[in-house]
Protein backbone atom coordinates (compact mmCIF):
# COMPACT_ATOMS: atom_id res chain seq x y z
CA UNK A 1 0.00 0.00 0.00
CA UNK A 2 1.32 3.47 -0.86
CA UNK A 3 1.69 6.14 1.80
CA UNK A 4 -1.17 8.25 0.45
CA UNK A 5 -4.39 7.31 2.16
CA UNK A 6 -2.88 5.40 5.08
CA UNK A 7 -4.27 5.92 8.58
CA UNK A 8 -7.20 8.10 7.53
CA UNK A 9 -9.58 5.95 9.50
CA UNK A 10 -7.42 5.99 12.62
CA UNK A 11 -7.49 9.72 13.32
CA UNK A 12 -4.58 12.01 14.05
CA UNK A 13 -1.37 10.29 15.11
CA UNK A 14 1.76 11.78 16.70
CA UNK A 15 5.36 10.97 15.77
CA UNK A 16 8.41 12.17 17.67
CA UNK A 17 11.89 12.22 16.14
CA UNK A 18 14.49 12.65 18.86
CA UNK A 19 17.96 13.29 17.51
CA UNK A 20 21.10 14.19 19.39
CA UNK A 21 21.88 17.32 17.34
CA UNK A 22 20.43 19.24 14.38
CA UNK A 23 22.92 19.50 11.49
CA UNK A 24 22.31 22.16 8.82
CA UNK A 25 21.90 19.52 6.14
CA UNK A 26 18.91 17.91 7.90
CA UNK A 27 16.68 21.02 8.02
CA UNK A 28 15.25 20.61 4.51
CA UNK A 29 14.43 16.96 5.16
CA UNK A 30 12.64 17.66 8.43
CA UNK A 31 10.61 20.48 6.90
CA UNK A 32 9.59 18.29 3.98
CA UNK A 33 8.73 15.33 6.21
CA UNK A 34 6.63 17.50 8.47
CA UNK A 35 4.61 18.74 5.50
CA UNK A 36 4.08 15.29 3.97
CA UNK A 37 2.97 13.81 7.29
CA UNK A 38 0.66 16.75 8.08
CA UNK A 39 -1.15 16.14 4.80
CA UNK A 40 -1.95 12.65 6.09
CA UNK A 41 -3.06 13.90 9.53
CA UNK A 42 0.14 12.83 11.26
CA UNK A 43 1.78 15.36 13.55
CA UNK A 44 5.58 15.40 13.53
CA UNK A 45 7.46 16.70 16.54
CA UNK A 46 11.24 17.11 16.46
CA UNK A 47 13.41 17.30 19.57
CA UNK A 48 17.19 17.76 19.46
CA UNK A 49 20.06 18.56 21.78
CA UNK A 50 23.36 20.43 21.59
CA UNK A 51 26.69 19.21 20.18
CA UNK A 52 29.69 18.33 22.30
CA UNK A 53 32.48 20.89 22.54
CA UNK A 54 34.49 19.05 19.87
CA UNK A 55 31.49 18.77 17.54
CA UNK A 56 30.76 22.46 18.01
CA UNK A 57 34.09 23.31 16.37
CA UNK A 58 32.66 22.08 13.05
CA UNK A 59 30.08 24.93 13.15
CA UNK A 60 27.57 22.89 11.18
CA UNK A 61 24.57 22.71 13.54
CA UNK A 62 21.57 24.99 13.62
CA UNK A 63 18.11 25.53 15.13
CA UNK A 64 14.62 25.12 13.71
CA UNK A 65 11.73 27.34 14.72
CA UNK A 66 9.05 24.66 14.99
CA UNK A 67 11.29 22.09 16.70
CA UNK A 68 12.23 21.85 20.39
CA UNK A 69 15.80 22.13 21.63
CA UNK A 70 16.54 20.37 24.92
CA UNK A 71 19.66 20.52 27.05
CA UNK A 72 21.42 17.19 26.93
CA UNK A 73 23.60 15.99 29.76
CA UNK A 74 26.96 14.38 29.09
CA UNK A 75 28.74 11.78 31.22
CA UNK A 76 32.36 11.15 30.34
CA UNK A 77 33.49 7.53 30.56
CA UNK A 78 37.14 7.32 29.60
CA UNK A 79 37.47 8.99 26.20
CA UNK A 80 33.76 8.64 25.41
CA UNK A 81 30.61 10.49 26.32
CA UNK A 82 27.30 8.99 27.34
CA UNK A 83 24.37 11.27 26.53
CA UNK A 84 21.08 11.76 28.34
CA UNK A 85 18.36 13.63 26.45
CA UNK A 86 15.37 14.63 28.63
CA UNK A 87 12.64 13.57 26.20
CA UNK A 88 10.66 10.98 28.15
CA UNK A 89 7.77 13.40 28.67
CA UNK A 90 7.52 14.16 24.95
CA UNK A 91 7.82 10.45 24.16
CA UNK A 92 4.82 9.52 26.31
CA UNK A 93 2.63 11.74 24.11
CA UNK A 94 3.76 10.07 20.87
CA UNK A 95 2.47 7.02 19.03
CA UNK A 96 5.93 6.43 17.54
CA UNK A 97 9.35 7.66 18.68
CA UNK A 98 12.24 7.58 16.20
CA UNK A 99 15.70 7.66 17.80
CA UNK A 100 19.26 7.29 16.63
CA UNK A 101 20.74 3.81 16.93
CA UNK A 102 23.56 4.53 19.37
CA UNK A 103 24.57 2.69 22.52
CA UNK A 104 25.69 5.94 24.19
CA UNK A 105 22.19 7.47 24.02
CA UNK A 106 20.90 6.53 27.45
CA UNK A 107 17.28 7.50 26.79
CA UNK A 108 16.95 4.67 24.26
CA UNK A 109 16.88 2.09 27.07
CA UNK A 110 13.90 3.45 29.04
CA UNK A 111 12.10 4.05 25.74
CA UNK A 112 12.51 0.39 24.79
CA UNK A 113 11.32 -0.55 28.28
CA UNK A 114 8.20 1.54 27.73
CA UNK A 115 7.67 -0.23 24.42
CA UNK A 116 7.92 -3.64 26.10
CA UNK A 117 5.24 -2.48 28.55
CA UNK A 118 2.89 -1.85 25.63
CA UNK A 119 3.35 1.92 25.55
CA UNK A 120 5.09 4.03 22.87
CA UNK A 121 6.46 2.25 19.80
CA UNK A 122 10.17 2.87 19.19
CA UNK A 123 12.00 2.97 15.85
CA UNK A 124 15.76 3.07 15.32
CA UNK A 125 17.40 5.15 12.60
CA UNK A 126 21.03 4.49 11.85
CA UNK A 127 23.95 2.63 10.28
CA UNK A 128 23.41 -0.79 11.88
CA UNK A 129 26.88 -0.66 13.45
CA UNK A 130 29.72 1.76 14.15
CA UNK A 131 31.45 1.80 10.75
CA UNK A 132 34.50 3.55 12.22
CA UNK A 133 35.70 0.23 13.61
CA UNK A 134 39.10 1.64 14.60
CA UNK A 135 37.41 3.84 17.22
CA UNK A 136 34.52 1.55 18.19
CA UNK A 137 34.43 0.24 21.76
CA UNK A 138 33.87 -3.57 21.69
CA UNK A 139 31.60 -3.50 24.74
CA UNK A 140 29.47 -0.68 23.32
CA UNK A 141 29.16 -2.52 20.03
CA UNK A 142 27.96 -5.67 21.79
CA UNK A 143 25.30 -3.62 23.57
CA UNK A 144 24.31 -1.99 20.28
CA UNK A 145 23.97 -5.33 18.49
CA UNK A 146 21.81 -6.71 21.29
CA UNK A 147 19.55 -3.69 21.68
CA UNK A 148 19.16 -3.16 17.92
CA UNK A 149 17.03 -6.31 17.62
CA UNK A 150 14.23 -4.89 19.75
CA UNK A 151 12.78 -1.68 18.30
CA UNK A 152 9.34 -1.82 16.70
CA UNK A 153 10.69 -0.53 13.36
CA UNK A 154 13.99 0.25 11.66
CA UNK A 155 14.96 3.11 9.33
CA UNK A 156 18.14 2.03 7.54
CA UNK A 157 20.32 4.57 5.75
CA UNK A 158 21.06 2.30 2.77
CA UNK A 159 20.64 -1.22 1.43
CA UNK A 160 23.89 -2.37 3.03
CA UNK A 161 22.60 -1.11 6.39
CA UNK A 162 19.40 -3.11 5.87
CA UNK A 163 21.47 -6.25 5.34
CA UNK A 164 23.54 -5.46 8.43
CA UNK A 165 20.39 -5.14 10.55
CA UNK A 166 18.91 -8.35 9.15
CA UNK A 167 22.16 -10.12 10.05
CA UNK A 168 21.55 -9.06 13.66
CA UNK A 169 18.40 -11.15 13.60
CA UNK A 170 15.92 -8.35 12.95
CA UNK A 171 12.89 -9.07 10.69
CA UNK A 172 13.43 -7.64 7.21
CA UNK A 173 9.75 -6.76 6.76
CA UNK A 174 10.08 -4.14 9.52
CA UNK A 175 12.93 -2.26 7.86
CA UNK A 176 12.54 0.84 5.69
CA UNK A 177 15.55 1.76 3.54
CA UNK A 178 15.46 5.55 3.25
CA UNK A 179 18.53 6.14 1.01
CA UNK A 180 19.98 8.95 3.11
CA UNK A 181 20.19 12.19 1.12
CA UNK A 182 20.44 15.97 1.13
CA UNK A 183 18.84 18.57 -1.13
CA UNK A 184 20.70 17.73 -4.34
CA UNK A 185 17.98 19.42 -6.42
CA UNK A 186 18.52 22.74 -4.64
CA UNK A 187 22.29 22.38 -5.00
CA UNK A 188 21.98 21.80 -8.74
CA UNK A 189 19.77 24.87 -9.11
CA UNK A 190 22.23 26.94 -7.08
CA UNK A 191 25.12 25.75 -9.27
CA UNK A 192 23.30 26.78 -12.44
CA UNK A 193 22.83 30.25 -10.94
CA UNK A 194 26.59 30.80 -10.56
CA UNK A 195 27.82 32.96 -13.45
CA UNK A 196 31.18 32.89 -15.20
CA UNK A 197 31.83 36.39 -13.85
CA UNK A 198 31.34 35.07 -10.29
CA UNK A 199 33.80 32.27 -10.94
CA UNK A 200 36.40 34.69 -12.30
CA UNK A 201 35.96 36.97 -9.30
CA UNK A 202 36.26 34.03 -6.91
CA UNK A 203 39.51 32.92 -8.54
CA UNK A 204 40.86 36.45 -8.36
CA UNK A 205 39.75 37.10 -4.78
CA UNK A 206 41.48 33.95 -3.52
CA UNK A 207 44.48 34.21 -5.86
CA UNK A 208 43.78 30.82 -7.44
CA UNK A 209 45.31 31.56 -10.82
CA UNK A 210 44.09 29.95 -14.01
CA UNK A 211 45.15 26.36 -13.38
CA UNK A 212 43.15 23.32 -12.25
CA UNK A 213 41.45 23.50 -8.85
CA UNK A 214 40.38 20.66 -6.58
CA UNK A 215 38.32 20.95 -3.41
CA UNK A 216 37.94 19.27 -0.05
CA UNK A 217 34.78 19.88 1.98
CA UNK A 218 33.83 18.45 5.35
CA UNK A 219 34.68 18.29 9.01
CA UNK A 220 38.35 18.67 9.84
CA UNK A 221 39.14 15.68 12.05
CA UNK A 222 41.38 12.62 12.05
CA UNK A 223 39.22 10.29 9.93
CA UNK A 224 39.37 12.79 7.05
CA UNK A 225 43.13 12.09 6.73
CA UNK A 226 44.21 15.69 6.29
CA UNK A 227 48.00 14.99 6.43
CA UNK A 228 47.48 12.47 3.59
CA UNK A 229 45.50 15.07 1.62
CA UNK A 230 48.18 17.72 2.11
CA UNK A 231 50.98 15.36 1.04
CA UNK A 232 49.02 14.32 -2.05
CA UNK A 233 48.32 17.98 -2.90
CA UNK A 234 52.05 18.70 -2.63
CA UNK A 235 52.76 15.98 -5.19
CA UNK A 236 50.07 17.12 -7.61
CA UNK A 237 51.47 20.66 -7.34
CA UNK A 238 54.97 19.33 -8.05
CA UNK A 239 53.65 17.80 -11.27
CA UNK A 240 51.31 20.72 -12.10
CA UNK A 241 52.62 23.97 -10.55
CA UNK A 242 49.37 25.77 -11.46
CA UNK A 243 47.31 23.31 -9.37
CA UNK A 244 45.43 24.67 -6.36
CA UNK A 245 43.52 22.95 -3.53
CA UNK A 246 40.76 24.75 -1.64
CA UNK A 247 39.72 23.37 1.75
CA UNK A 248 36.23 24.09 3.08
CA UNK A 249 35.18 23.09 6.59
CA UNK A 250 36.00 23.38 10.24
CA UNK A 251 36.77 21.12 13.15
CA UNK A 252 39.36 20.10 15.74
CA UNK A 253 42.13 19.62 13.14
CA UNK A 254 41.69 23.08 11.64
CA UNK A 255 45.22 24.08 12.67
CA UNK A 256 46.71 21.42 10.35
CA UNK A 257 45.05 23.06 7.36
CA UNK A 258 45.86 26.59 8.50
CA UNK A 259 49.55 25.68 8.85
CA UNK A 260 49.57 24.02 5.43
CA UNK A 261 47.90 27.03 3.81
CA UNK A 262 50.38 29.38 5.50
CA UNK A 263 53.40 27.51 4.11
CA UNK A 264 52.18 26.34 0.70
CA UNK A 265 51.18 28.57 -2.22
CA UNK A 266 48.90 25.88 -3.65
CA UNK A 267 46.56 25.41 -0.64
CA UNK A 268 43.80 27.84 0.31
CA UNK A 269 41.75 27.43 3.50
CA UNK A 270 38.30 29.02 3.24
CA UNK A 271 36.78 27.97 6.57
CA UNK A 272 33.25 26.67 6.90
CA UNK A 273 30.96 27.68 4.03
CA UNK A 274 27.26 27.00 3.59
CA UNK A 275 24.49 27.67 1.10
CA UNK A 276 25.36 29.78 -1.95
CA UNK A 277 28.86 30.52 -0.60
CA UNK A 278 29.65 26.81 -0.54
CA UNK A 279 28.26 26.29 -4.03
CA UNK A 280 30.24 29.19 -5.49
CA UNK A 281 33.47 27.86 -3.97
CA UNK A 282 32.92 24.31 -5.23
CA UNK A 283 31.87 25.56 -8.67
CA UNK A 284 35.46 26.57 -9.50
CA UNK A 285 36.77 23.05 -8.87
CA UNK A 286 37.17 20.09 -11.19
CA UNK A 287 37.46 17.32 -8.62
CA UNK A 288 36.53 16.75 -4.98
CA UNK A 289 39.40 15.22 -2.99
CA UNK A 290 38.48 13.21 0.11
CA UNK A 291 41.09 10.53 0.82
CA UNK A 292 39.52 9.70 4.18
CA UNK A 293 36.00 9.13 5.43
CA UNK A 294 33.28 9.87 2.87
CA UNK A 295 29.68 10.47 3.89
CA UNK A 296 27.04 12.84 2.56
CA UNK A 297 29.69 14.92 0.79
CA UNK A 298 29.41 12.42 -2.05
CA UNK A 299 25.98 13.95 -2.75
CA UNK A 300 27.49 17.44 -2.91
CA UNK A 301 29.88 15.99 -5.48
CA UNK A 302 27.06 14.46 -7.51
CA UNK A 303 24.89 17.57 -7.44
CA UNK A 304 27.72 19.85 -8.53
CA UNK A 305 29.06 17.34 -11.10
CA UNK A 306 32.34 17.29 -9.23
CA UNK A 307 33.78 13.74 -9.37
CA UNK A 308 34.99 12.60 -5.95
CA UNK A 309 38.31 10.83 -5.49
CA UNK A 310 38.70 8.80 -2.30
CA UNK A 311 40.59 5.74 -1.06
CA UNK A 312 39.53 2.26 0.00
CA UNK A 313 39.66 2.88 3.75
CA UNK A 314 37.40 0.57 5.74
CA UNK A 315 35.50 3.20 7.73
CA UNK A 316 33.48 5.17 5.19
CA UNK A 317 29.91 6.14 6.08
CA UNK A 318 27.03 4.26 4.37
CA UNK A 319 26.73 6.84 1.57
CA UNK A 320 29.95 5.48 0.01
CA UNK A 321 27.62 2.88 -1.53
CA UNK A 322 26.39 5.56 -3.91
CA UNK A 323 29.84 5.96 -5.46
CA UNK A 324 30.68 3.61 -8.32
CA UNK A 325 34.38 3.84 -9.05
CA UNK A 326 35.00 4.74 -12.66
CA UNK A 327 31.39 5.78 -13.24
CA UNK A 328 30.66 8.73 -10.94
CA UNK A 329 33.88 8.98 -8.93
CA UNK A 330 37.10 7.10 -8.23
CA UNK A 331 38.23 4.90 -5.34
CA UNK A 332 42.02 4.53 -5.15
CA UNK A 333 42.59 1.01 -3.84
CA UNK A 334 45.97 1.68 -2.21
CA UNK A 335 44.69 3.63 0.77
CA UNK A 336 48.14 4.13 2.30
CA UNK A 337 50.01 5.74 -0.60
CA UNK A 338 49.49 9.49 -1.07
CA UNK A 339 51.70 9.40 -4.17
CA UNK A 340 49.40 6.87 -5.83
CA UNK A 341 46.47 9.06 -4.91
CA UNK A 342 48.20 12.12 -6.37
CA UNK A 343 49.00 10.21 -9.55
CA UNK A 344 45.30 9.37 -9.96
CA UNK A 345 44.29 13.00 -9.40
CA UNK A 346 46.89 14.37 -11.79
CA UNK A 347 45.89 11.82 -14.41
CA UNK A 348 42.23 12.82 -14.19
CA UNK A 349 43.08 16.51 -14.50
CA UNK A 350 44.91 15.68 -17.74
CA UNK A 351 42.10 13.54 -19.18
CA UNK A 352 39.15 15.72 -20.18
CA UNK A 353 37.27 12.81 -21.77
CA UNK A 354 37.35 10.82 -18.53
CA UNK A 355 36.35 13.86 -16.51
CA UNK A 356 33.39 14.44 -18.81
CA UNK A 357 32.25 10.84 -18.42
CA UNK A 358 32.53 11.03 -14.63
CA UNK A 359 30.56 14.29 -14.59
CA UNK A 360 27.80 12.55 -16.53
CA UNK A 361 27.76 9.78 -13.92
CA UNK A 362 27.49 12.40 -11.17
CA UNK A 363 24.56 14.00 -12.95
CA UNK A 364 22.71 10.69 -13.18
CA UNK A 365 23.35 9.84 -9.52
CA UNK A 366 22.14 13.27 -8.38
CA UNK A 367 18.75 12.50 -9.93
CA UNK A 368 18.48 9.25 -7.95
CA UNK A 369 19.58 10.28 -4.45
CA UNK A 370 17.28 13.17 -3.61
CA UNK A 371 15.83 14.45 -0.35
CA UNK A 372 12.37 14.25 -1.92
CA UNK A 373 12.79 10.50 -2.48
CA UNK A 374 14.18 10.07 1.03
CA UNK A 375 11.22 11.96 2.49
CA UNK A 376 8.73 9.77 0.64
CA UNK A 377 10.41 6.58 1.85
CA UNK A 378 10.64 7.80 5.43
CA UNK A 379 7.01 8.91 5.48
CA UNK A 380 5.88 5.56 4.09
CA UNK A 381 7.95 3.78 6.75
CA UNK A 382 6.32 5.87 9.47
CA UNK A 383 2.88 4.96 8.18
CA UNK A 384 3.78 1.26 8.15
CA UNK A 385 5.26 1.47 11.64
CA UNK A 386 2.13 3.13 13.00
CA UNK A 387 -0.07 0.46 11.45
CA UNK A 388 2.04 -2.54 12.44
CA UNK A 389 1.12 -4.45 15.59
Amino acid sequence: MSFHGRLKAGGRRRVLIAYRILPDYRVDFYNRLRGVLAAEDIELRLVYGQPTLVEATKRDTTDLEWAERVESRFLRVGSRYLVWQPITKQARAADLVVVEQASRLLVNYPLLAQQSAGLTKVAFWGHGANLQTHTAAPGAERVKRFVSRYPHWWFAYTDAVRKRVVDLGYPEERITVVQNAIDTTGLRQARRAVSEDQLRRFRSTHDLGEGPICAFIGGLYAEKRLPFLIEAADEVHRQRPSFRLIVIGDGPDRSLVEQAAATRPHIRYLGGLFGSDKVEALAVAELMLMPGLVGLAVLDAFALELPLVTTAVDYHSPEIEYLTSGANGVVVQDADDPLAYAKTVAGLLENEAELTALRGGCREAAEVYTVAAMTARFADGIAQALEAA
